[in-house]
């Protein structure tokens, strides 16, 4: 049975706040998110952008409730992000409801032709409250780990240069100093593989955003951005790009993709290799990614890597906005940004 509704007051969060706000994403997720997490997530500025953070306060000042909705160019038209979650002691007191109304009255008034949300496949609560209010799933991501400690590269000795005798280069973009071409021929090998993955909605954001986002980000090293080359013309033909976050100790796989014309060479297997080769450099204890469960050849890539499933997420879409849907309840859609 549901408690009594709680009073609460929204408002805009502020940087005052990121602290908390981290506490409650940290609640929802497997990994821990920090305040310098959520500063660098606010400002982090794309063309279009659309966005409205709001917290759920009560009467003694106490912050029981974090939603966000946004939206930027990058999304196509009509399209939001929207997540809300709520202290898990203070659930199903109606705090989520409200908190979603209100995204959802910022989005209605920008001409809201989907909205878009993502929720943990083994949060039961989030998945029936989600479809409720009209969302249903339309991607399963899978996540997964591989523990670096354990981890024996002993069993692919020789793959990269055996790949590399077919005529392929690795490099990372601090091997070329940050080459300005390099960067440019990684953006655009990022973007077909973004667009050719299962997942793909046709939008992406602009090299402007992508180079700025990539440098200003705490995770990136150029060491990091690895791509494959075709030797003979010079053209990069996939990357691997890694990120390592120093307040885990965790490194996160987070695009590998290879062009058409050259797969079945065993480049994205070595692409990975290499990625978790240099997780491993960097010190981080484990290495984690996720993948549609559309993209069988890169799951399959993933399990002779002995990457150990762990719950991954829900994608969730709603197109119906209808008046009347929403009610008082448990809601925590998400996880994250």
């Amino acid at each position: 049975m549901m408690a009594a509704e709680e009073q609460v007051t929204l408002r805009e969060a502020t940087e005052a706040d990121f602290a908390r706000v981290a506490e409650l994403i940290s609640a929802t997720q497997p990994d821990p998110v920090t305040e310098a997490n959520v500063l660098e997530w606010e400002r982090r500025v794309l063309a279009g952008q659309i966005r409205r953070r709001v917290l759920a306060v009560d009467g003694t000042g106490q912050v029981a409730g974090y939603g966000i909705v946004q939206h930027s160019d990058s999304m196509g038209v009509g399209r939001f992000y929207l997540w809300v979650t709520v202290d898990p002691k203070r659930r199903r007191r109606g705090v989520g409801a409200q908190l979603y109304d209100n995204a959802l009255e910022l989005a209605s008034s920008h001409g809201v032709v989907e909205l878009e949300s993502e929720v943990r496949e083994d949060d039961a609560a989030g998945i029936r409250f989600a479809r409720q209010r009209g969302f249903t799933v339309n991607r399963h991501i899978f996540e997964s780990v591989v523990d670096l400690t354990a981890f024996d590269e002993g069993r692919f000795a020789g793959l990269v240069e055996a790949v590399q005798a077919t005529g392929i280069r690795f490099l990372s973009l601090a091997d070329v100093d940050m080459d300005p071409g390099y960067f440019r021929q990684l953006y655009e090998v990022n973007y077909r593989a973004v667009l050719d993955d299962p997942a793909s909605t046709g939008h992406w954001v602009s090299f402007e955003e992508f180079e700025r986002t990539l440098k200003g980000a705490s995770w990136f090293d150029p060491r990091g951005q690895i791509m494959a080359l075709d030797a003979a013309s010079g053209a990069v033909v996939g990357l691997a790009a890694v990120g390592f976050f120093a307040h885990t100790h965790q490194a996160s796989n987070m695009i590998t993709g290879v062009d058409r014309a050259y797969r079945g060479r065993k480049i994205a297997l070595a692409l990975k290799l290499l990625a978790l080769r240099y997780a491993k450099e960097k010190g981080a204890s484990c290495i984690v990614t996720d993948n549609d469960s559309q993209n069988a050849p890169m799951l399959a890539i993933n399990r002779k890597l002995h990457y150990i499933p762990r719950p991954g997420i829900f994608r969730l879409s709603k197109r119906n906005f209808s008046a009347g849907q929403s009610e008082t309840g448990f809601f925590s859609l998400g996880n994250g940004f």
